[in-house]
């Protein structure tokens, strides 16, 4: 059986006991992980089908800004489909503070990580003209962060000064 994520975690016992012989016990993991695999799909398609975040919520695994401005953003809580597998992020989630630049732009990746339900910020390359990093596999990406030499805040919109928060999400 194959684990996808946080939204099932089949059975495990210390020292190998069980409550019914192995043969039944693995083959109620089985049923239950294919079970639940086929209702997330059928959740996926019904929202829209591929990956994203979940439109109920605007808001939903939304990076933003922080008030007062600092080098750090927050992305919201929310859900999403990745991979046609449920994410879940239950509260907002702080992220590291970003190194500006040394002394050509950059651009970051901010994205959603399905095997832990975690969310990782990807280093771009400086350059005249930097591009994003690509996402990485099982990844959802979630905003691009335009870091700036000498930039002192991340900020919700471009002042042109400062670095500034791009939403990449994609809305199912």
């Amino acid at each position: 059986m194959s684990e996808t994520g946080k939204a099932y975690l089949p059975t495990r016992w210390e020292h190998g006991e069980r409550p019914v012989t192995a043969a039944k016990l693995n083959a109620w993991d089985d049923h239950i992980a294919a079970a639940l695999t086929l209702a997330y799909r059928l959740i996926n398609v019904v929202a829209g089908g591929g990956d994203g975040v979940l439109a109920g919520s605007l808001d939903g695994v939304l990076v933003t800004a922080h008030m007062p401005a600092s080098l750090s953003v927050r992305v919201l809580p929310g859900h999403a489909f990745i991979g046609n597998m449920p994410f879940e992020l239950a509260e907002p989630v702080d992220l590291p503070p970003a190194t500006p630049p040394e002394s050509l732009p950059r651009i970051d990746l901010v994205q959603a990580r399905l095997s832990d339900w975690s969310l990782t910020v990807t280093t771009g390359t400086e350059a005249e003209s930097p591009d994003a990093p690509e996402a990485d596999e099982n990844c959802l990406p979630l905003a691009r962060l335009h870091l700036r030499p000498g930039m002192t805040a991340i900020k919700a919109e471009d002042d042109g000064i400062n670095g500034y928060i791009e939403d990449t999400r994609t809305l199912l």
